[in-house]
């Protein structure tokens, strides 16, 4: 992204004020100043934050850092108008909130990525495997392979269940629960109920586990 700061404001504008800027005339001058502001205020947070926690995830779906970073801004001015700033004047406050907004943007970026049926998923059994077979892994490798096949194997609705509950894994806890609203949209997309989500998770994390020979997990590392 290409973007040349025109330091058209007088007075710092707060995230808000930028992102408004953006949804109401993305093509001006001072819409074109305001995207390149609200890049340089937060594009270091967010690649740093991507690198980190989606740095596996990003391989299995063929994409960078940069990249997601990239079409994270791209998605978050398009849809600028969508920002909730609750009324918050506090720029610390409100750095917070629009970082959270643009993670979420990523978040689901990376999910509909990891969703193509071209591309490999993760899902938490990859913890298993050693630190460097999902980055550095040949086609023909063993266990690459048999988490493919194993995963192949799963409806389309578990498997898609099951792409988004990596995105929110978390290593070494065993309370691996989604948030309420990432259950809420899966149920959507389904046409089914958020009770019957978390049953397609553990279903789907059994079948897992049976095809590729791991123990039985215990009911809250399922849910």
């Amino acid at each position: 992204m290409s973007l040349l700061f025109v330091p058209l404001f007088t007075v710092p504008p707060t995230d808000t004020e930028l992102l408004a800027h953006v949804a109401n005339a993305p093509n001006s001058s001072q819409g074109r100043a305001a995207q390149a502001e609200f890049y340089r205020r937060h594009a270091g947070y967010l690649l740093a934050v991507i690198e980190k926690r989606c740095g596996r995830l990003l391989g299995l779906a063929s994409l960078s850092v940069e990249d997601l970073v990239q079409d994270t801004f791209q998605r978050a001015f398009e849809r600028a108008r969508t920002f909730d700033g609750q009324g918050l004047t506090d720029s610390e406050r409100l750095s917070r909130r629009a970082r959270a907004w643009l993670g979420a943007i990523a978040q689901r970026l990376l999910a509909d990525a990891l969703a193509s049926p071209r591309e490999i998923a993760d899902t938490p059994l990859l913890e298993t495997l050693p630190s460097d077979a999902v980055e550095e892994a040949a086609p023909e490798s063993t266990e690459l392979a048999a988490v493919v096949a194993a995963l192949g194997a799963l409806s389309e609705r578990e498997q898609d269940v099951l792409r988004v509950s990596a995105l929110y894994h978390r290593v070494g806890d065993t309370h691996q629960r989604l948030p309420n609203a990432v259950t809420a949209e899966l149920a959507n997309r389904w046409a089914t109920t958020s009770e019957n989500v978390r049953a397609i998770r553990s279903r789907g994390m059994k079948k897992l586990r049976k095809a590729l020979g791991f123990a039985e997990a215990t009911d809250a590392e399922d849910r």
